[in-house]
């Protein structure tokens, strides 16, 4: 499925992960690194299976929770405007 920023939102890679900003409304959203390669692929209007792949490859011992945990990621990111299928 692709997914993709709202157009209100700033998307920034830092050295720990990401940063989202809600221009609207002024808030900032802390992520991790994990959750900055779902973020960058979403960026990059690239599906979200490629970056689970990845992640993947990163953490082979978390790899049958990975997507789920993807999917919530992106479900939360939804109910807070940020993101859309």
């Amino acid at each position: 499925m692709a997914w993709r920023l709202y157009a209100h939102v700033t998307f920034t890679k830092t050295d720990t992960g990401a940063v989202l900003l809600d221009n609207r409304r002024g808030r900032y959203w802390q992520t991790n690194d994990t959750a900055a390669v779902v973020l960058e692929r979403i960026q990059r209007n690239e599906d979200i299976e490629s970056a689970v792949a990845e992640l993947c490859v990163r953490y082979p011992d978390a790899a049958a929770q990975i997507m789920a945990d993807v999917h919530h990621m992106l479900t939360k990111l939804a109910e807070a405007k940020l993101v859309s299928p």
